[in-house]
């Protein structure tokens, strides 16, 4: 009985470390300079039609560098958008440990809850991604979601 738990431990313990190890690598990858290279963004009303669709080419800039706080599972984020004067600087981005989603902490507002922006990695090579984002909207009163997608390509 003894032997079967320090097993499932130890076992426990490989799968934890292993996934550590391939989150580290997935930043190691991901830190640098990123041009979003398209923007596609749409409304998804209640009804499921699509509208409002926007596609802007050479929307912006994402760098992803070293924390200043020294995290091997965080990058920081630098955010510049072309089309507008929005920029973000020096926050928080993270993979989950499966490398299928993206956080950026702090995107709307810098409080702890309804405040981060998450996507899906729908398209992930070394030198190219493609993350898909959703977020509840109101437009003239009316609810809907908005999907926003962005290819980036390695600068």
């Amino acid at each position: 009985m003894k032997s079967s738990i320090m097993a499932s431990f130890v076992l426990l313990l490989v799968v934890l470390l292993t996934s550590c190890d391939e989150q580290k690598r997935y930043v190691n990858r991901m830190e640098g300079s990123w041009n979003i290279a398209r923007q596609e963004t749409s409304v998804i009303n209640n009804d499921g039609t699509v509208s409002d669709v926007e596609i802007i080419t050479d929307a912006g800039t994402l760098l992803l560098t070293e924390p200043s706080g020294g995290s091997n599972l965080f990058l920081d984020y630098t955010l510049s958008l072309n089309f507008s004067t929005f920029t973000l600087s020096g926050l928080p981005f993270k993979t989950d440990e499966f490398n299928k989603r993206v956080f950026f902490y702090n995107f709307f507002c810098p409080d702890v809850f309804g405040c981060d922006w998450v996507g899906t990695i729908e398209e992930d090579q070394p030198g190219k991604q493609v993350w898909v984002f959703f977020r509840r909207t109101t437009t003239n009163g009316v609810q809907a979601h908005r999907k926003t997608v962005w290819t980036l390509e390695r600068e």
